[in-house]
């Protein structure tokens, strides 16, 4: 059959429409179109269109949801943007290049690339870099590193105006959020405090009241000087009810904040002064050596960090616990030392004692500054003592002043056990109260004294031993410390060990209380002040030792 014949046939008709239809709406064949690749668009985004902004977005986008090679990629990228390494194409918008460490880094496959012949550095803004370290923080706050977390979401909290509360609430909903829960939740109602929405500043305002500090109650404070909490009645309220109970629980912070910080000081104080008392009470001498054996004390702890750091670094972090029976054996050593030298030559001269140890005092300055030069050490403290804990809003504990609290007292209740249940602390006691009767008895007083000196110089080693976690450590550390420990033993009374503690607590805590306030000037003032009207009362000290002449 010819084609046509075909239109003599209504059926064959109807068949060659269809087909002629068919083939019209069949779309022509192309290419499938390959999608666009994210991160050239986010470098054309930053170089080309010159919207930083809008490349972080899509960068923090990109580092939360993305697998962790896209995160890593964004994390270097904003860090070549932060550090001023980023290099922009002057000729293709959709490339650019990282110089770093003298080779260049192609930004988008993070591969070695060479560099453009024509180029542009990427200079951020100021409000950039604030950009970027919250964009940087939020896409830290996926990472499976806790310490990141914590960490991301405190510089959060700190630049709160800047969040983007989408990521936030995606933060929050994620796996492990309860640790940065409660930060990320202020951080939203810091933000929600500056929204126009009357709902979410009251929802702020009673969130901030569940946080007591210092950012929130500056928030609150701004807070009620705008003009949403002039016109609106409740809010104000609600405010100043939330800014009344955060300045009661700051200041109660600060209560125990003072008196830990006492505590703490009286620690020191106690370390310094137990080793004088024994050795003034029991031999009448006054050792203006005495600070520089704390000092060698100090010294003895550096030379066992630097051991252990290169022979022996597993062992690093246990150099304070090590350090010790080395700085106690040092310096009893050298308290033996000057004893048999110096000291037992001298024993009933007191002016000749006096200007003997000040001698043994500078030489032995002048010899550490020799051998260590006079700049301050600087102690890398073990990871047990480094940091502390929020035990309540304006009460931050630290664990190297707890340490020293701690150690102090278990060296005071060693050292009084000493004295009260063992041969040598009955002999101590028996030849203070009666020298010339303990020698008649066949006491030998003057070993007696010689092991005297050795634990008094070895208990102000242990007290050098805390200080390098708390105090600057240098070859004039001594001078200053020794006239603490001499006001320590005044007051509490020579010989006495239980006075010794008593007055380590009452100075601390009126040093410490009067500080904050007037300074640490008024406060030493304050504190001799105290010391001549209760001499005035009781010359001898708080608690007198019984001596029978």
């Amino acid at each position: 059959m010819r084609l046509s014949d075909v239109w003599k046939y209504p059926l064959g008709i109807t068949v060659l429409t269809l087909c002629v239809l068919a083939h019209a709406k069949e779309p022509p064949i192309a290419e499938h179109a390959s999608p666009p690749d994210p991160r050239a668009h986010v470098i054309r985004t930053l170089c080309g269109d010159a919207r930083p902004v809008a490349a972080l977005r899509q960068l923090v986008l990109l580092g939360t949801q993305g697998a962790g090679p896209t995160r890593t990629w964004a994390l270097q990228l904003m860090g070549a943007m932060r550090d001023g390494t980023l290099v922009c194409s002057t000729g293709n918008a959709d490339q650019a290049r990282i110089h770093a460490n003298g080779s260049d880094l192609d930004a988008r496959t993070m591969h070695a690339a060479p560099p453009f012949a024509q180029s542009q550095p990427y200079v951020p803004t100021i409000l950039v870099m604030r950009r970027l370290a919250v964009s940087m923080a939020e896409i830290d706050l996926f990472s499976a590193d806790l310490n990141a977390r914590a960490e991301a979401a405190q510089k959060i909290s700190r630049l709160f105006k800047l969040l983007d509360p989408d990521v936030v609430r995606r933060a929050l909903q994620s796996p492990g959020a309860g640790a940065i829960r409660e930060q990320l939740e202020l951080a939203m109602a810091k933000r929600g405090l500056l929204s126009d929405d009357r709902k979410e500043q009251g929802k702020a305002i009673q969130a901030l009241a569940q946080a007591p500090s210092e950012s929130s109650r500056t928030l609150l404070e701004d807070y009620l000087g705008s003009d949403a909490a002039r016109t609106d009645p409740l809010l104000q309220h609600a405010a100043r009810s939330a800014l009344s109970g955060i300045n009661a629980s700051l200041g109660m912070g600060k209560a125990f904040s003072v008196l830990f910080s006492g505590l703490s000081y009286a620690g020191i104080l106690l370390l310094t002064a137990i080793g004088l008392s024994i050795i003034f009470g029991l031999m009448g001498v006054i050792n203006l050596a005495h600070g520089e054996f704390i000092m060698l004390g100090a010294y003895s702890t550096y030379l066992v960090e630097r051991s252990l750091q290169y022979l022996a670094p597993a062992w690093f972090g246990l150099y304070v616990l090590l350090a010790i029976p080395v700085a106690f054996v040092v310096c009893a050593g050298f308290g033996v030392a000057l004893e048999f030298l110096v000291i037992r030559f001298l024993y009933r001269r007191p002016l000749e004692t006096l200007l003997a140890t000040w001698a043994v005092s500078i030489a032995t300055v002048k010899l550490v500054q020799i051998v260590f030069g006079s700049q301050n050490l600087e102690f890398i403290p073990p990871s047990y003592l480094n940091g502390g804990v929020q035990v309540m809003s304006g009460f931050f504990v630290t664990y190297n002043r707890l340490f020293a609290i701690g150690f102090a007292l278990l060296v005071f209740a060693a050292t009084y056990a000493l004295v009260r249940t063992t041969r040598l602390g009955l002999l101590m006691r028996a030849t203070t109260q009666n020298r010339d009767m303990a020698r008649s008895l066949g006491i030998p007083a003057h070993r007696v004294d010689r092991s005297a000196f050795a634990l008094g110089a070895g208990l102000a080693g242990l007290a050098g031993v805390m200080l390098t976690q708390i105090a600057s450590i240098n070859p004039f550390m001594g001078s200053s410390f020794v006239i603490d420990a001499f006001m320590v033993v005044v007051l509490g009374g020579a010989g006495s060990l239980a006075g010794t503690a008593v007055s380590s607590l009452a100075l601390g805590e009126v040093n410490q209380f009067i500080e904050p306030f007037y300074g640490a000037v008024a406060a030493k003032v304050a504190v001799l002040l105290l010391i001549v009207l209760i001499i005035q009362r009781r010359p001898n000290g708080l608690f007198t030792v019984k001596v029978r002449g």
